[in-house]
């Protein structure tokens, strides 16, 4: 159901009596009976005390409310809504302090019947005429928090602890808000008061459980979400999330028996699967790994394009068959090393149609002139009352993610090649050698710190800029921006903070002219970055890349290193360690590329390579 989606409902009114004045006398004493019944807690005889006024008194706004009232406790949210709604447009349509009750009610109801739209409606009123109601705010925050829009939920939810600064649950909602925004120290101190409250809650638990894993704090982590599987051990999203903080610990087996927990629980969601897979992976269990890979095709949302065309299933090709993108372009870009792979495999009249990103378009055209190379044509949303589209110029398709299945069920299928297998353009890749002649003698290293996703969940994978003086400060080396985001503000700060220049080129658009930018790539001396889209473009057009991360990355298939590439090495770190191991071995390597030493030394390179 989408978020905004108001939902039908076909809630059955109380059958009419006509308003006798016997009818009307036994109405007024349902209704005492169904307040002594609501306020002793009896709500489904309080619930069938208001039906018999509401029989006689269809427009009771003081009954509709009550009734309403009633059947919110009930979990009755359809027929809360309802009342509500109608009692309380009855009584005037504003909210007010005698009618904040019922308010709030119906936001909660709208909220529990998926009308997204109308709960934040009718919250914001009440905050803004009752803004003392804490209950409300926090409310507010909920629906805000649902429709993504997380600055003002954290807004409407410090409100909300300030009027109810002991409230676990406020203070739970505010923590998660706060890590939403990035800021986890700050969730982290909220998430402590609200845990303290409430010590056995299990989603207070996973909030700061969750919180400190992205700060790196991983055995305090997990002695939380395990403390709530105790609580609830029958909670899949904490077995996953347990399975999740194991894997980033490298206790792969322990990891894999985590997820599976899950996947009991949940009735094989195939989310978990597909973290099972990225644990099989790391272990070097590629069949294994990739079959549970596949799960991610019908997660949600679905990705496959094209699922009224027939899948692909490995082996030779005879006719047509078409590759569809269903990913990010880093991971696209890593995929189609398959490609030339796939591309043997064809009969003589067979054709390949490589489906991809509009702005990769150019590059993979030229690199694979023997496919028809084309931006993609289908999104992966369609109506699912529709039968599934079919591509209509294809006997056959399969997604770029899915080549692995077939063409690298191990290590050993991984190519080696004496070059990369995109070609930049050689008129553009002249006029980068020109342009970087023009900054001064190099060597010429480009740098990237992070991806352009900034979440809390990323902060685990990415060092920062500041962190990174002992390889900005080698001396002799141009350093060169490929972070494809808004970074001025870094970079200027580096350069200050170091006494250094960075360049950067403000026509070069190092989001979406992947053309200019591999071209770029094809310069450099050495390309350094976390295994982001920077990684992959370099290591597919064979720029030498030190790739700087994590250790035990699914990636990697268990070879510590980047196999889908030949000039890549990974300089990795124990998440358990700070980021300076692994930027002072990166350091190392930019000292040696000064010395007129080669920088990268991948353990999948071939004989060949320099």
């Amino acid at each position: 159901m989408g978020k905004r989606q108001r939902v039908q409902r076909r809630v059955a009114s109380p059958p009419r009596l006509a308003a006798t004045p016997a009818n009307l006398a036994r109405a007024r004493t349902r209704f005492a009976q169904g307040v002594t019944a609501y306020e002793s807690g009896r709500n489904t005889e309080a619930a069938s005390a208001f039906d018999d006024v509401l029989a006689v008194l269809p427009t009771s706004a003081d009954a509709l409310c009550a009734r309403g009232m009633v059947a919110a406790t009930l979990d009755d949210r359809e027929t809360a809504q309802r009342c509500l709604e109608q009692g309380l447009r009855l009584l005037g349509g504003t909210p007010d302090a005698s009618t904040a009750e019922a308010w709030n009610e119906l936001g909660v109801s709208q909220r529990a019947n998926g009308d997204l739209d109308a709960a934040e409606a009718t919250l914001r009123r009440l905050t803004e005429t009752v803004p003392e109601f804490g209950l409300a705010w926090h409310n507010f925050a909920l629906v805000l928090s649902e429709l993504d829009r997380h600055d003002e939920s954290a807004g409407a939810a410090r409100r909300a602890s300030r009027l109810m600064p002991d409230h676990p649950g406020v203070l739970g909602l505010l923590g998660k808000e706060l890590r939403a925004q990035g800021r986890l120290n700050s969730a982290i101190a909220v998430l402590r008061r609200a845990h303290e409250g409430a010590p056995n809650d299990t989603d207070i638990l996973t909030s700061l459980g969750n919180s400190l894993f992205y700060l790196g704090e991983i055995d305090e982590a997990l002695a939380l979400l395990r403390h709530a599987c105790d609580v609830h051990p029958d909670y899949s999203v904490v077995w996953t999330n347990i399975g999740t903080m194991l894997y980033a610990a490298l206790e792969i087996d322990d990891a894999l028996a985590a997820h599976r927990k899950a996947l009991e629980l949940s009735d094989h969601e195939p989310a978990y699967r597909f973290r099972c897979s990225a644990a099989l992976l790391q272990k070097g269990e590629l069949a294994a790994g990739w079959t549970e890979y596949e799960q991610r095709l019908d997660g949600d949302p679905p990705l496959r394009r094209w699922a009224g065309t027939p899948h692909w299933e490995g082996g030779t090709y005879e006719n047509t068959l078409l590759v569809y993108r269903e990913q990010g372009i880093g991971d696209e870009i890593m995929f189609a090393s398959c490609l030339p792979d796939l591309l043997e495999r064809g009969g003589p009249n067979s054709k390949l149609i490589i489906e991809t990103d509009v702005r990769i378009a150019p590059l993979f055209a030229r690199s694979f002139p023997q496919a028809i190379v084309r931006p993609q044509t289908k999104d992966c949303v369609h109506d699912d009352d529709a039968p599934p589209p079919v591509a209509p110029d294809a006997d056959m398709a399969v997604a770029m993610g899915s080549l692995g299945v077939h063409l690298r069920k191990q290590v050993s299928d991984f190519p080696r090649r004496d070059r990369g297998y995109l070609v930049p353009s050689e008129s553009l890749a002249r006029k980068w050698a020109e342009r970087l002649a023009a900054i001064g003698d190099g060597p010429y290293v480009g740098i990237s710190w992070r991806s352009m996703i900034r979440t809390a969940e990323r902060r685990l994978e990415y060092s920062r800029l500041d962190e990174w003086g002992g390889i900005l400060t080698v001396p002799s080396v141009q350093f060169v921006v490929l972070q494809y985001d808004d970074c001025e503000r870094e970079v200027l700060d580096a350069e200050r903070r170091f006494g250094i220049a960075i360049h950067r080129w403000r026509d070069l658009d190092l989001k979406d002219d992947f053309e200019n930018i591999a071209a770029l790539m094809a310069n450099l001396d050495l390309v350094i970055a976390p295994r982001n889209a920077v990684t992959m473009l370099a290591g597919a057009v064979g720029a030498p890349t030190l790739a700087v991360g994590n250790e035990g990355d699914w990636s990697e298939c268990g070879t510590a290193q980047l196999p889908w590439f030949n000039s890549v090495e990974c300089i990795n770190r124990n998440v358990r360690q700070p980021w300076e191991v692994a930027l002072r071995a990166t350091a190392e390597r930019v000292q040696r590329l000064a010395r007129g030493e080669a920088p990268v030394f991948p353990p999948f390179a071939p004989a060949t390579a320099s």
